[in-house]
C-alpha cells in the first residue's frame, strides 16, 4: 500500500478578501481529499501491482486570471516521465470563470473541469505507465470528486494556517491604506 498521487495549485488574486478566501478554502479542500494518504493507500494495491508504491501522478493546477493566461499564452500540459513512471499534469483554469459563484458551486464547478480534463489525459496516457493503471483508476476518482462535490469531508479551512495568513496580509493592507 501506498500513495501513488500528488495534487497542488497556484493560484493568483481573485480581486478581494472574501473572494481570496473562498478561492483558497475551495481549492485546499479538493487538494486536501485528492492527497489524502488513507484514501490513496486504499485503492493503491487496485492501481499498482509492484512492491515498491511510487508517485505515478504528479499534478499542477494553476488558477491565474484570463488576462495572464492569454498575455502569457500559458495553456495546459501533460508529461509523462519513462524514467521515474509519473504522468506530469499541469492544468491551467481561468479563475475568473468560477470566483464569481458561491462556494458550493465554485467547488461543483472547479471539481467538474479538473476531473474532465484528468480522465482524458488519463485515458490518452493509459498504455505508457508501466505500473499504474489509469482506466481502473478513472471511477475511483469520479467516486472521490463526486464525495468533494457534496462536502462529505471534514472543512477545517478557519483553523488552518492558510486562513490565518490570508487573514494577516489581509490587515496590514487595510493598515497600510488607512493611513
Amino acid at each position: 500500500m501506498g500513495t501513488f498521487l500528488k495534487i497542488t495549485y497556484e493560484s493568483r488574486y481573485a480581486g478581494d478578501f472574501d473572494n481570496n478566501v473562498k478561492q483558497n478554502k475551495v481549492l485546499d479542500y479538493i487538494i486536501d481529499n485528492l492527497n489524502n494518504t488513507m484514501w490513496q493507500e486504499s485503492i493503491s494495491n487496485q492501481l499498482q501491482k509492484t512492491a515498491k508504491h511510487h508517485i505515478s501522478l504528479s499534478i499542477f493546477l494553476r488558477l491565474f486570471d484570463v488576462k495572464d493566461i492569454k498575455e502569457g499564452k500559458l495553456k495546459s500540459c501533460t508529461r509523462y516521465k519513462q524514467k521515474e513512471d509519473i504522468l506530469v499534469i499541469d492544468q491551467m483554469i481561468a479563475l475568473n470563470e468560477y470566483v464569481i459563484f458561491p462556494e458550493d458551486e465554485m467547488r461543483r464547478k472547479l471539481c467538474n473541469v479538473i476531473l474532465i480534463y484528468l480522465k482524458d489525459v488519463l485515458i490518452k496516457y493509459k498504455t505508457r505507465f508501466q505500473d499504474f493503471d489509469s482506466v481502473a483508476f478513472i471511477p475511483l476518482l469520479e467516486n472521490q470528486f463526486k464525495k468533494i462535490i457534496n462536502n462529505e469531508f471534514e472543512d477545517n479551512f478557519y483553523e488552518t494556517e492558510s486562513f490565518a495568513m490570508l487573514k494577516q496580509a489581509e490587515e496590514i493592507k487595510n493598515k497600510f491604506h488607512n493611513r
